[in-house]
């Protein structure tokens, strides 16, 4: 095992602990992200203090951070709330994403070497082997599901160069989330859904492994804007 692969207190002992602001910004992004607090829900300080047995400073300082990052709107006088969804909203950030994601494949394909190529089987591997929810109450399988979705396109552009581009991509996937989850805890019919999406991803992956950059790119962008085009009906503006 590499040094790189160890979790950060292992590489490095004497790193300091997770502090109390940075440990409320992740339970706070965690629960907006997985829609556990609503989208257009107010954030009152009190009850997040109660949710999560957390300081108020802390926590103020979090939903400054979340405010950053566009999760959270600061409304003055009104206070805090999840920042809302909207299908203009949706389409935008869908559209940026893609062609973030479209520049860091391409370059992953020119620079990925064997381990990248093995990584990339390895976390599809895991996606087929992740059940998808059949209904809103099936969180356990959602969570699941996501967190091997999100490693199967991360290993997909994860030997790109761009630090930047990687990291704005992860800020543009963390809001992309937050929709994407409507559509697996409302699938239209689960199975139409898992075909669909594993043949996507399957695709993908082929394609990436072949090198074959505008097959990849082409399918990636359908891919990506397909998610888009579903969840969009869902919105009436």
């Amino acid at each position: 095992m590499r040094t790189s692969d160890l979790p950060a207190k292992l590489q490095n002992p004497q790193a300091p602990s997770q502090t109390i602001s940075e440990k409320a910004y992740q339970l706070l992004r965690a629960d907006i992200i997985a829609g556990s607090l609503a989208p257009g829900e107010k954030l009152r300080l009190q009850s997040l203090q109660e949710r999560y047995e957390l300081g108020l400073s802390p926590i103020r300082e979090a939903l400054m951070l979340l405010c950053g990052d566009g999760l959270v709107s600061n409304e003055g006088q009104r206070g805090f709330s999840v920042s809302k969804l909207s299908k203009s909203d949706l389409l935008d950030l869908m559209r940026t994403r893609t062609s973030i994601e479209l520049l860091l494949l391409a370059d992953a394909i020119e620079h990925g070497d064997d381990d990248w190529g093995a990584n990339i089987m390895a976390a599809y591997y895991k996606l087929t082997k992740a059940r998808l929810p059949t209904d809103a109450s099936d969180m356990v399988a959602v969570e699941l599901w996501e967190t091997a979705h999100r490693r199967f396109h991360f290993a997909l552009i994860a030997a790109a160069r761009s630090k930047w581009l990687l990291r704005i991509d992860e800020q543009l996937v963390d809001h992309s989330e937050r929709y994407r989850r409507i559509r697996l805890a409302y699938p239209r019919s689960s199975k139409e859904l898992a075909d669909d999406v594993m043949k996507e991803h399957l695709d993908i992956m082929e394609a990436v492994l072949a090198r074959d950059t505008d097959k990849a790119s082409d399918l990636l962008q359908q891919h990506l804007m397909r998610t888009a085009e579903v969840l969009s009906k869902r919105f009436a503006d």
